[in-house]
């Protein structure tokens, strides 16, 4: 569901979390201003300067509300009539935060988007058509899940998975639904609200007025309801979070966010969250500067610096060497002053970060939590008859450019993935089934993996095998 731009109300309590769609954001009926004869067509402009917040005039002054959504529908308007959708940008309000670099590779992400088979738009009586409006659909998408390809597919594929059950079963018919209504979206049972995000459907239902005033404002209904799916479809096994899966600073989220009500918390607390870094990031930064960077560090991108960084998830994000590297440097910090570094040393970086590290120290330590595989060869990097203990001293981060530059470094990597024993030569199938199942391993090293499964017919028996 979308909140309303700043400033931002609280909104009704969540529903129980068991429900199969997301609480609704009741709509205030909004009149849809006649289009200002001086506002006749879209803006140009497809970038701002940072810091300066979407919708700010020639004057520095915002525009008017009525000025906003006549531009937008200009905008609409004109992509539909010439079929240019990059007519769009220039009223993306996320892309316009972005270096020309990333807006190339935005611009990448949105094109798989509109390409993708699996994205099904539909339209209730009394709404037509509109090609433009499923454009700024798939840019709230594409914004919601910006430099992190992985869970956009993820979603997307179990949005399908849902929507199949909710068609049948196996005789589903493979989409995601995007569903506009004339008017207040609706759930099965009638009820009404601006937007829903039903997570049992794969349905994603909008009102399409609402829609596009939001949007007009640099707000995003698309980005928020998506939102809800990155956050309910991606919860690892056990998990019952109101982030996503793939969040490393849960603890300290929950901790900012007690001193604060500027987003509720439950159910919509992870899409407003996003809805207000990555559309008003300038509002966000201002008020709350610990919730800005965290935020910042998990996507790996600073909208108002236009600053790049390794980004702090737990999904395999990263690779052995520079994660070893990093943890070299900071040994003592991130070791307490000992000999070593342990498992509990690592997510204590995320637990209770300690921001005067750098965001690297927190990528290190988020890569090597979310790869076991990884963390493991570290573990006997230095010594591989010694088993796994969960200690990784200096001598072990500084051994692992030798392995990771070895050709044996996958049967390495294999050897102790499971967590057992040493590095003693020997693979078991377990220790393949682990690495296979491992977030963090590369793509080749993965392909590698695979060719020594299809040689070695005997792991598929539970035999293991020798290097």
């Amino acid at each position: 569901m979308c909140p309303a731009p700043p400033p931002f109300p609280i909104v009704e309590p969540p529903l129980p979390r068991d429900t199969l769609m997301s609480p609704p954001i009741r709509p205030i009926p909004l009149p849809d201003p006649p289009l200002p004869p001086q506002f006749p067509t879209p803006p140009t402009e497809v970038s701002r300067p940072p810091g300066v917040p979407y919708g700010t005039g020639p004057d520095g002054q915002p525009k008017s509300e009525a000025q906003l959504l006549a531009e937008f529908k200009a905008a609409l308007n004109l992509a539909n009539a010439n079929g240019d959708l990059s007519t769009l940008d220039a009223v993306d309000n996320f892309r316009q935060t972005l270096t020309p670099e990333l807006q190339r590779e935005y611009d990448a992400q949105l094109e798989a988007l509109r390409n993708d088979p699996r994205i099904e738009f539909q339209y209730e009586p009394g709404v037509e058509r509109n090609p433009a409006l499923e454009d700024m659909t798939l840019r709230g998408m594409a914004a919601a899940t910006f430099g992190n390809p992985g869970i956009m597919d993820s979603t997307i594929a179990e949005a399908v998975r849902n929507n199949d059950t909710y068609n049948g079963g196996p005789e589903g018919d493979g989409h995601m639904v995007l569903r506009f209504y004339d008017g207040p979206a609706l759930t099965d049972d009638g009820s009404e609200a601006a937007g829903w995000a039903m997570y049992g459907a794969g349905h994603i239902r909008m009102d399409a007025n609402y829609t596009i005033s939001a949007l007009s404002k640099g707000d995003s209904v698309p980005q928020h309801e998506f939102s809800h799916f990155m956050q309910g479809y991606s919860q690892r096994e056990g998990q019952d979070s109101i982030f996503p899966g793939d969040f490393p600073y849960e603890d300290e989220m929950l901790s900012a966010l007690a001193s604060t009500d500027f987003v509720e918390r439950g159910g919509e607390t992870w899409p407003d969250l996003q809805n207000r870094f990555r559309q008003y990031p300038e509002t966000l930064a201002a008020e709350h500067p610990e919730i800005y960077r965290m935020m910042a560090e998990y996507a790996g991108y600073d909208p108002l610096t236009r600053q790049s960084s390794p980004p702090v998830r737990l999904d395999g994000t990263g690779d052995v060497q520079s994660a070893s590297t990093t943890l070299q440097q900071y040994f003592s910090q991130v070791g307490g002053g000992d000999d070593y570094i342990t498992v509990g040393e690592l997510q204590r970086m995320l637990d209770n970060p300690n921001f005067d590290l750098p965001t690297e120290v927190r990528a290190a330590a988020a890569f090597l939590l979310s790869s076991p595989t990884a963390r493991f060869v570290v573990d006997t990097a230095s010594n591989g008859n010694a088993d796994v203990d969960g200690r990784i001293s200096l001598g072990d981060l500084q051994a692992v450019d030798s392995l990771v530059d070895s050709r044996e470094y996958a049967y390495f990597l294999l050897d102790t993935a499971s967590g057992v024993g040493g590095r003693d030569g020997y693979i078991s199938r377990n220790d393949v089934m682990a690495a296979l199942s491992d977030p963090g391993i590369p793509p080749e090293i993965r392909g590698q993996i695979q060719d020594i499964l299809q040689n070695n017919p005997q792991l598929h028996l539970g035999f293991g095998v020798r290097y």
